[in-house]
C-alpha cells in the first residue's frame, strides 16, 4: 500500500508541477496516466508486501537484456529510478553492458544494479524487442514484445525456438485490462516521433512536387534531444504559417487521425504546437475549399465515423459491432481520404474487419500519370493526400497497400497504387509517401523508457514469481493482467493462444 500511495504521489506531484507551469490539459492528461497503471497493480504490491519475511528470504534477480535487434535500439524496459526503487525494496537487478543504450552502464550502477553478460541467474529477464533466437537462455521467463500473435510468419521460427526452450514469454502486447485495453506500451511517444518525422515527410514531398514550404525546417525526430525540443521547432513552424507562409496554391493543410488511443493522443499532441482547427470528418469536404491557410485543419476519425453496415448500409452500432464485424464497411476511402492531406494511421487492424483504404481505392485516390516540369513556376499538386504515417505498422492491414516497413535510417518510401509498387530512395514521382517505423519511440529513447517503465514497474514482482514450478493457474498471488499475457509456458501454448496453431496450419 505504501509503494502504490508513493507512485500515485509521485504523478500528483508531477501534474502539479505542470499546474503550476501552466500546461495544458493534455500535458496534465498523460502525466495523470501514468498513475493508472499503479492502480491495475496495487494487488501484486499488496500481496508483495503481506508476505512473511521467510517466503520472501531469497531475493528475486531481475535481468535486463541490451537490445539486438537495431543500432537504433536505444530504449530499455526500466529506467536507472525503476531499478532504484526495485533494489531498495529487495530486488537484485543485473543489466547487461550496452554503451548503445540511452541510459548509460554508470547510472544503472549508481542506482544499485550490477553490470554483467551472463544472465543465467536471473529469475525474469526483461526487454524491449525478442532475444535472438541463439541468446534465449532455456527455462526462463523472458518478456519482451514477441509480435507473433497474429502467427507473423518472420516471427514463428522465435515462437519454435521458446517452445523448444521451454521459455516462459509474458508479451507486452497482451498485458491488457479486461477492457482489452493496454496498460504497457509506448504508445503514446510512438505518436509524438511519427508525427515529428511526418511533417518533415511532408516537407520533402511538397519539395519534390515544386513547393518550398516551413514543414521544410522541422528535422526527424531522433535529431532532438527531447520531444519538448522537437515541439519548440514544430512551434516555430507555426508561426511561419500563421505568418502566412504557405504557399496558397496549396489550399488547406488537413490532418487526420485514425482513432482516439495513446498512438493518437500523442501525435495531437505534437499537431497542436501548430495554429490549428479541429472539425469533424463530414466537414472535411468544405475545409479544403474555403479553409484558411494561416492555419491547418485537424479531425479525428472513429468508428462511427466511417462504418456501415455492408447489407443494409445502417449507421455503425457498437453492440452490433462486436457480433457482427465482418458485416461492416469502411467509408473512409469516399468520404475522408479525398480531403486529407496527410493521414496519420494509429487503429489496431485484425483480419475479417474493414480496412480503412484497399489497393483498389487507394488507385482512386492518385492521378495516374501526373506529370510536370520541376522548374514551373507554380505546379499544380497531383491530388489531396500526399502522405501517411501508419504508425501501427500492420502489413497488409487497415491499409491494405502497405506491405513494407520503413527504418529510421530511411523513413520514407513512395508508393504507386497504379503500378502497386513501393519505392524506397526517392520522393519524385507518382504516389503517396509512406512512413512505417516499427520501432519509432526508439528515437526519443530516453523518455519512452522512462514512460515505459512506469506503466511496467507495477508488474515486476508478478512476473518474478513465475517459475514455471507448477501450472499457470496455479498462481494465485500473479496478477491477472500478467498471466493472461503469458503466451507460451513450459513447452506449450498457453489456452489463450493454441488459436496460434490453427493460424499457422492455415497459411
Amino acid at each position: 500500500a505504501l509503494m502504490q500511495r508513493s507512485c500515485c504521489a509521485m504523478a500528483k506531484q508531477n501534474l502539479q508541477m505542470l499546474v503550476g507551469r501552466g500546461c495544458c490539459c493534455r500535458e496534465m492528461r498523460w502525466t495523470a496516466q501514468l498513475a493508472e497503471p499503479f492502480s491495475a497493480g496495487a494487488a501484486a504490491w499488496r500481496r508483495h508486501f503481506s508476505s512473511s519475511p521467510a517466503q520472501r528470504s531469497r531475493k528475486p534477480v531481475l535481468g535486463i537484456r541490451r537490445e539486438e535487434t537495431s543500432v537504433w535500439e536505444r530504449r530499455a524496459p526500466l529506467s536507472p529510478n525503476h531499478v532504484q526503487t526495485l533494489v531498495r525494496d529487495g530486488t537484485e537487478v543485473i543489466v547487461q553492458p550496452s554503451t548503445r543504450r540511452a541510459y548509460s552502464i554508470p547510472e544503472y550502477e549508481s542506482a544499485g544494479a550490477r553490470a554483467m553478460e551472463d544472465l543465467s541467474g536471473a529469475d525474469a529477464i526483461v526487454g524491449v524487442k525478442h532475444s535472438p533466437i541463439e541468446n534465449l537462455i532455456p527455462d526462463k521467463t523472458y518478456v519482451f514484445f514477441s509480435h507473433t500473435i497474429k502467427a507473423q510468419k518472420e516471427n514463428m521460427p522465435l515462437l519454435d525456438a521458446m517452445l523448444e526452450k521451454r521459455v516462459r514469454l509474458v508479451d507486452y502486447e497482451r498485458i491488457v485490462t479486461e477492457e482489452n485495453k493496454r496498460l504497457v506500451a509506448f504508445g503514446q511517444y510512438a505518436g509524438v516521433a511519427g508525427m515529428i518525422n511526418i511533417l518533415h515527410g511532408l516537407g520533402l514531398r511538397l519539395l519534390a512536387l515544386g513547393h518550398h514550404t516551413p514543414f521544410m525546417h522541422v528535422g526527424t525526430a531522433h535529431n532532438y534531444a527531447s520531444s519538448s525540443a522537437a515541439k519548440a521547432a514544430i512551434a516555430s513552424l507555426g508561426r511561419e504559417i500563421q505568418y502566412g507562409l504557405l504557399p496558397k496554391n496549396l489550399g488547406p493543410i488537413t490532418f487526420t487521425f485514425t482513432g482516439s488511443g495513446n498512438v493518437s493522443q500523442g501525435a495531437q499532441d505534437v499537431l497542436n504546437e501548430l495554429p490549428y482547427e479541429y472539425i469533424s470528418p463530414r466537414e472535411l469536404k468544405d475545409v479544403v475549399k474555403t479553409g484558411d491557410t494561416r492555419k491547418v485543419y485537424a479531425t479525428v476519425v472513429r468508428r462511427v465515423d466511417h462504418l456501415v453496415r455492408r447489407d443494409t448500409g445502417a449507421a455503425f452500432d457498437r453492440a452490433d459491432y462486436v457480433l457482427n464485424r465482418d458485416k461492416y464497411m469502411s467509408t473512409f476511402a469516399t468520404e475522408v481520404a479525398p480531403y486529407t492531406t496527410c493521414l496519420i494511421n494509429g487503429v489496431y487492424w485484425s483480419p475479417g474487419t474493414a480496412r480503412l483504404i484497399t489497393r483498389q481505392q487507394a488507385k482512386s485516390l492518385t492521378a495516374k500519370d501526373y506529370r510536370f516540369n520541376l522548374f514551373d513556376g507554380v505546379p499544380k499538386l497531383p491530388q489531396r493526400l500526399l502522405a501517411i504515417a501508419d504508425i501501427s505498422c500492420d502489413i497488409n492491414g487497415s491499409l491494405e497497400f502497405m506491405t513494407d516497413v520503413t527504418t529510421i535510417d530511411a523513413p520514407f518510401a513512395l508508393y504507386d497504387p497504379h503500378k502497386e509498387k513501393t519505392e524506397h530512395g526517392t520522393l519524385s514521382g507518382n504516389g503517396i509517401v509512406m512512413m512505417a517505423i516499427d520501432n519509432l519511440p526508439a528515437q526519443l529513447p530516453r523518455e519512452a523508457t522512462d514512460y515505459f517503465g512506469y506503466r511496467l514497474f507495477p508488474f515486476i514482482q508478478d512476473i518474478l514469481r513465475l517459475d514455471g514450478k507448477k501450472e499457470l493457474h496455479e498462481y494465485t498471488n500473479v496478477d491477472r493482467a500478467i498471466k493472461d499475457a503469458v503466451i507460451v509456458y513450459n513447452g506449450g501454448l498457453t489456452e489463450n493462444y493454441k488459436y496460434i496453431e490453427d493460424l499457422r496450419r492455415a497459411e
